[in-house]
């Protein structure tokens, strides 16, 4: 009798565990598979055309910007409140939306999307901090002309004498 019930307590204690043990698991996700939460513009902006996510705030102490007439060339980097992934789509949506076209984008742990317009070229690369906290540097430069092959060796001709 004694043996049936040791048995019987095995078996329950058995399905037990396997019950919390699948109901667990259904309910973990991945990252990538959250919903991923909108962000909003900030309404104060270093440059017009270059979107920041609210909550983000510049790091003057690693920022530069210098501008005039003709051209300009930054690099800005922002801290804030979201995670990565967030940061990301929050990129995608509104670069194009300020006459940006996207021209390249690299995701792994670091992130790169790499954006141009008429004038200019612009790089926001996205690095995770912690579990919800990103850090966005953008850099903006003047579009440089492709050098032709031709030009390429009379300048490799000129620096060798």
């Amino acid at each position: 009798m004694r043996h049936n019930s040791i048995k019987n307590f095995g078996i329950v204690l058995s399905l037990y565990c396997l019950l919390i043990l699948l109901t667990g698991c259904a309910t973990l996700t991945s990252s990538r598979e959250k919903e991923i939460e909108p962000l909003d513009v900030a309404t104060l902006l270093r440059f017009k055309d270059v979107p920041a996510p609210v909550g983000f705030n510049v790091l003057d102490n690693e920022s530069f910007a210098f501008q005039n007439k003709d051209t300009r060339v930054a690099l800005l980097k922002y801290i804030g409140p979201k995670s990565a992934d967030s940061v990301v789509a929050f990129y995608k949506d509104n670069m194009p939306l300020y006459d940006w076209n996207p021209i390249n984008v690299i995701e792994y742990d670091r992130r790169v999307l790499t954006y141009e317009n008429k004038y200019e070229n612009c790089t926001v690369s996205v690095e995770p901090r912690g579990k919800n906290k990103s850090i966005v540097t953008i850099s903006i430069s003047p579009k440089s002309q492709p050098m032709s092959v031709e030009g390429y060796k009379e300048s490799e001709k000129k620096s060798k004498k």
